[in-house]
């Protein structure tokens, strides 16, 4: 039934207070809101770019301004970079000590071997060598080296297998080597006496058979030294701390017909030094007392 006139403006009234009642109801934070923010968000539709309306064209490309990876930072290289020297201009500048030489031994290059002047710094390094600051030369040399219990004294043996690595280290083919110790008998390297090629496999081989050399014993050279001589070498090292039992100086005289130069290292200073000194005069070798310690590495 139609409204009359006058119950409009009753209704009108009625409608207003119920608006005005649930209005009351909502949170304070809905009735403060603009209007844009009381209307749910709507997502997007699958497919939909997020920035904008889906134009069929796929995902839109981040723009010039959208953030990027920062590269890393390339390090720093020194403006003059580090000069690389070879072993050879290493030793050639190193400063050569005087506790590595014989008493009265020239220090210059030009030496006096066998009286013949010798300019060591013209020679090919494959025709020479050196042992405890005494040169050599030749393509073929033995070390006989004392390995007797004295030699544990002020690391006798160890310095004398530092200065041995070095020293054979420094061959090259087609230089040959051989290594004897001793205390009462000769002990070769495996399968020695012989020649041997100064190659890698058998530096590397000197290098695990030295970690099996221990001080032990007596000094008794004589048997070694023979061995030595007998392979016809260009040169004997022979090393001691000790004194020779009685006709060692003259059985090695006796053997060395073709006066192959025997050079003797004496680390003691002289318990062994007069036998030492008489060898090496006997057959043209070089003698050197008590070389200083050495702080070398091949």
């Amino acid at each position: 039934m139609p409204a009359t006139h006058e119950e409009r403006p009753v209704r009108r009234s009625m409608a207003l207070a119920a608006v005005f009642v649930a209005a009351m109801a909502l949170p304070p934070s809905w009735r403060d809101a603009p209007p844009s923010a009381q209307e749910p968000s709507r997502k997007p539709p699958a497919g939909e770019a997020a920035s904008g309306t889906n134009t069929g064209e796929g995902p839109r490309k981040p723009g010039p301004s959208a953030s990027k990876p920062t590269p890393a930072a390339t390090p720093r290289r020194p403006a003059t970079a580090p000069q690389v020297m070879s072993r050879a201009a290493a030793d050639a500048k190193r400063p050569r000590s005087s506790f590595l030489l014989p008493p009265g031994y020239a220090t210059s290059p030009q030496d006096r071997y066998n009286g013949e002047e010798i300019d060591w710094a013209e020679l090919p390094a494959w025709r020479q060598t050196s042992f405890f600051g005494i040169h050599a030369r030749g393509q073929f040399f033995i070390y006989v080296v004392d390995r007797s219990g004295s030699m544990i004294d002020d690391d006798r043996l160890v310095r004398a297998k530092i200065e041995l690595r070095r020293s054979i280290y420094g061959l090259q083919p087609p230089q040959r080597f051989e290594v004897i110790f001793y205390d009462d008998e000769a002990t070769p390297m495996p399968g020695g006496p012989t020649p041997r090629s100064a190659d890698q496999r058998n530096k590397d081989q000197l290098t695990s058979w030295l970690r099996l050399i221990d001080p032990d014993g007596g000094t008794e050279p004589k048997v070694a030294v023979l061995q030595a001589l007998s392979l016809r070498p260009d040169a004997v090292f022979l090393l001691s701390d000790g004194d020779f039992p009685d006709g060692t100086i003259e059985a090695i005289a006796h053997a060395n017909s073709k006066k192959v130069p025997i050079h003797c290292v004496d680390l003691a200073g002289g318990l062994a030094g007069d036998h030492l000194k008489r060898i090496a005069r006997d057959s043209g070798g070089v003698y050197a007392s008590r070389p200083g310690s050495l702080h070398a590495n091949p």
